[in-house]
């Protein structure tokens, strides 16, 4: 059994983020969606799952006492048969159908009132697997050191929108490469050949700064014919699994309690490290069978929603999605109002509850949403 020291993680996660509360202690429920489990190239024409939804990890919480929420099931008026809540129990279809259901227009706002807070990890898969290019280019960089936070988070998004506009051809590459697993003798071929797909979009304005930024640090990448994130990696496989994911919760909240719906390979891979904080064996979590606790399956239809509205975002222009926000129903509106002002009302409580691994331009996307609807 490998055992692990959190106490270093803990700190580093602290001096990151120094404004957020990570030591209040809760309870947490969790449910996902959107678990490929494993995601790899399957040819040069595309992946073994879609790339559009986002993985999402993520539920409910409460602090202090259990809320009771037998009123909530009552409400919902299920039929009896149903023997655990799902959100295709309240809702069916893509994220704007899910709005008209008035099963989740009425969960949303019970969840309001409630003394319940809303807490996810997104991870979008496309972002994920390219910004280690990113990240390569910029330790093999002269300026490494130099650039703040904010400008490399604007480099890694160019080069994700970019890889989105040209996504066919950029697929094709990544097979012929074997990326994440790129040989030294291929890194020169590799980066020209990455670089000669945008080329095009060099002299517009909105990917002149980023592109020629990201092309002037591979340049000195090939210099030295490394690029370290995207070597010596499994040919094709993009994401191994969403382990880390689990536990980045559990130790960024140590004080408070973690309880998972139970899926057999994270359970497998928990049981194969043994958690010490300085020095201190410790364990916050446990795994449970959803059909014996409703909070977990409520965290199913929360996050079950969260993955639809990331396809809506991922999929959509700005100018789309104003439009179609503009032009929901009554009681569309209605329901996405309750929802997200369950983030807001969770987001207040406290920041750390929300996480996610996505580029800058889908999280404005995101908050386009709230601010057409007021929620600045």
């Amino acid at each position: 059994m490998q055992q692990l020291e959190i106490a270093d993680l803990i700190r580093a996660n602290q001096l990151m983020n120094p404004h957020l509360d990570f030591s209040t202690r809760y309870t947490f429920y969790y449910d996902e969606t959107n678990n490929f489990r494993k995601l790899h190239i399957i040819n040069e024409q595309g992946f073994n799952n879609s790339i559009n939804s986002n993985f999402v990890l993520g539920g409910f919480l409460y602090e202090n006492d259990k809320p009771n929420l037998d009123s909530l099931v009552t409400g919902l008026r299920l039929q009896p048969t149903i023997t655990e809540i799902k959100l295709k129990h309240l809702a069916k279809g893509d994220f704007l159908e899910c709005l008209k259901s008035s099963k989740l227009d009425y969960f949303l706002n019970y969840m309001l009132n409630s003394n319940l807070f809303a807490h996810y990890s997104s991870i979008n898969p496309l972002y994920y697997s390219i910004v280690d290019i990113v990240d390569s280019a910029i330790l093999e960089s002269s300026v490494m050191g130099q650039l703040d936070i904010g400008f490399i988070n604007g480099l890694k998004d160019t080069l994700y929108r970019l890889c989105k506009l040209e996504l066919p051809r950029v697929t094709d590459l990544f097979y012929r490469y074997q990326y994440p697993n790129i040989k030294s003798n291929q890194v020169l071929s590799f980066i020209q050949e990455l670089t000669e797909l945008f080329s095009d979009y060099e002299d517009q304005f909105e990917f002149h700064l980023g592109l020629t930024s990201i092309k002037q640090m591979l340049k000195e990448a090939t210099k030295k014919n490394s690029l370290t994130f995207v070597m010596d990696e499994e040919d094709h496989v993009l994401m191994k699994d969403f382990f880390h994911f689990y536990f980045r919760l559990i130790y960024t909240f140590k004080n408070s309690e973690h309880i998972l719906d139970r899926e057999e390979s994270i359970i497998y891979e928990m049981n194969g490290i043994k958690l010490t904080h300085q020095g201190i064996p410790f364990q916050n979590h446990e795994f449970r069978d959803s059909k014996s606790d409703l909070l977990i399956q409520l965290s199913d239809v929360f996050v079950g929603l969260v993955g639809k509205l990331s396809t809506f975002i991922n999929t959509l222009s700005p100018v789309d999605i104003e439009r179609e926000i503009t032009n929901l129903t009554g009681g569309q509106k209605s329901c996405l109002d309750a929802f997200l002002k369950v983030i807001v009302k969770s987001d207040r409580k406290n920041q750390a509850f929300f996480h996610n691994v996505n580029g800058l331009s889908e999280l404005d996307k995101f908050k386009l949403i709230f601010n057409l609807r007021g929620y600045s």
